[in-house]
C-alpha cells in the first residue's frame, strides 16, 4: 500500500476491524466510507463480530469479499496473510472508547500489527474518536501503543488525540457520503425541519420544545423527529407530540434502505438539529443546516465540526435555551455557504487522508 500498484502486481490484503453498533445506522455508514478508501488500495477482510445482516447492508461489501465473525480467525487470517505477503491491519473507525476489554484487543492487535510491519506491512487508524473517561486513563496505554505502531493515524477530534497521545486531525468518514453541494436543493425550496434527539439523555426541556417550534413557524417549516438510532424511538414520539410534528420511523428495513430514507428527509430540510452527532453529519452532507443546540449535549457535536472548519452548528451545544436565537433567513444564508465550502473542503481532505493512508502503511 506505500506505492504505486504496477499492473498486475499483488494487491496488498487488508484487515479491517468494522464492528459497530447494529441498531445505528452512523456506525455502518461511516465504516463504508472508512472500507471503501481502503478498497482502493488493496483487499479488504472485514471483521464484523455479531453484525446482523442489516447492518452489513450498510458496510456496502461485495459478495466477493470475506467477512469474518470471529475475532480468533479473523487474526489468524492476518498472521497467515502477514507471513505471505503485504499485510495491513486498518484499526477501527467510529468511536471507540477506552476500555478493560478494549485495552486487551489493543494489545493484541499492536502484536498483529509488529507482525505485519516486519514483513513489509503495516497499521493505519482513521477516522476513529476515543473520548476521555473519568478513571480510564490508566487503561488508555495500549491504545497509545497502537497508535504509535500505526505509520498513518488520523483522529476524528482533538480530544481523541490528547487520549491516545497522537497527532494529526480528518473529519469523520461520513463526510465523505452525501449529494454533491453542487446538487443540494435550495433552501427556499426546503420545507422540513429535521430534529435527531438522543433517546438515552434527559428529554428536552418545554423551553427548548417551544424554541423549536419557533423556528419552524418563523421559517413555514414542517418540523419532522427522524429514528437513525432504533432506541431513539420511544422519546421521537414524544418529541414529535410536544412539536407538532411528524415521527419518521425505522421500520423493518435494512441499513442502507433506513440510510436513503433519512438521506431523503435531510435533503428536503432547511434545519436539522439534535444531539445524534450523525444525523447532523449526514444531514449536513445532503444540506441541511446542523444545529447541535441541545441542553444535555456536552461537547461532542462542537468538536466534530470544529474539524471541519464550523463553529456554529456547536456554538451552544449544552448551554441554557435562553441563549438561543431562532437563525433568520439571512443567518441561514450566510450558514449554507460556510457550510458549502466545509463539505467540500472535508470532502478534498478526506480524498487526501485516503492517499496519504495508502502511501504510508510501512
Amino acid at each position: 500500500m506505500n506505492r504505486v500498484e504496477e499492473p498486475g502486481a499483488a494487491r496488498p490484503r487488508i484487515f479491517v476491524w468494522a464492528t459497530g453498533q447494529d441498531e445505528n445506522i452512523g456506525d455502518s455508514l461511516l465504516r463504508r466510507a472508512y472500507i471503501a478508501s481502503l478498497r482502493a488500495h488493496g483487499d479488504v477482510f472485514p471483521w464484523i463480530g455479531r453484525a446482523s445482516d442489516d447492518f452489513l447492508a450498510g458496510l456496502g461489501l461485495s459478495s466477493r469479499e470475506r467477512v469474518f465473525r470471529s475475532y480468533v480467525e479473523w487474526y489468524m487470517a492476518a498472521v497467515k496473510s502477514g507471513a505471505k505477503g503485504e499485510t495491513v491491519v486498518a484499526v477501527n473507525a467510529g468511536e471507540v472508547p477506552v476500555s478493560r476489554k478494549g485495552a486487551l484487543r489493543m494489545l493484541t492487535l499492536a502484536l498483529l500489527i509488529v507482525w505485519a510491519r516486519g514483513r513489509g506491512g503495516g497499521g493505519v487508524w482513521v477516522g476513529a474518536g476515543v473520548p476521555k473517561r473519568h478513571g480510564r486513563k490508566v487503561l488508555s496505554w495500549p491504545y497509545q501503543l497502537v497508535a504509535r505502531l500505526c505509520r498513518y493515524v488520523r483522529f476524528r477530534d482533538k480530544e481523541s488525540q490528547e487520549v491516545v497521545a497522537a497527532t494529526g486531525v480528518a473529519p469523520d468518514w461520513a463526510f465523505a457520503l452525501g449529494t454533491a453541494t453542487s446538487e443540494w436543493i435550495s433552501r427556499d425550496a426546503r420545507s422540513l425541519l429535521a430534529v435527531v434527539i438522543r433517546g438515552d439523555r434527559n428529554r428536552p426541556s418545554a423551553e427548548w420544545t417551544s424554541w423549536i417550534r419557533r423556528a419552524a413557524d418563523l421559517h413555514g417549516l414542517d418540523p419532522v423527529v427522524v429514528v437513525q438510532v432504533r432506541r431513539d424511538a420511544a422519546l421521537a414520539g414524544w418529541l414529535a407530540g410536544e412539536i407538532g410534528g411528524s415521527v419518521s420511523t425505522w421500520n423493518e428495513c435494512d441499513h442502507s434502505t433506513r440510510e436513503a430514507e433519512v438521506r431523503d428527509i435531510y435533503a428536503n430540510s432547511a434545519l436539522v438539529v439534535g444531539d445524534r452527532l450523525h444525523g447532523l453529519i449526514v444531514g449536513a452532507t445532503e444540506g441541511a443546516l446542523p444545529l447541535g443546540w441541545v441542553e444535555s449535549s456536552a461537547g461532542k457535536v462542537r468538536r466534530h465540526f470544529e474539524t471541519v472548519g464550523l463553529e456554529w452548528p456547536g456554538d451552544r451545544e449544552g448551554r441554557p435555551v435562553e441563549e438561543y436565537a431562532v437563525p433568520t433567513a439571512e443567518d441561514m444564508d450566510g450558514m449554507r455557504r460556510g457550510l458549502i465550502e466545509a463539505v467540500d473542503r472535508a470532502r478534498s481532505r478526506l480524498d487526501i487522508v485516503g492517499r496519504e493512508m495508502a502511501g504510508r502503511t510501512r
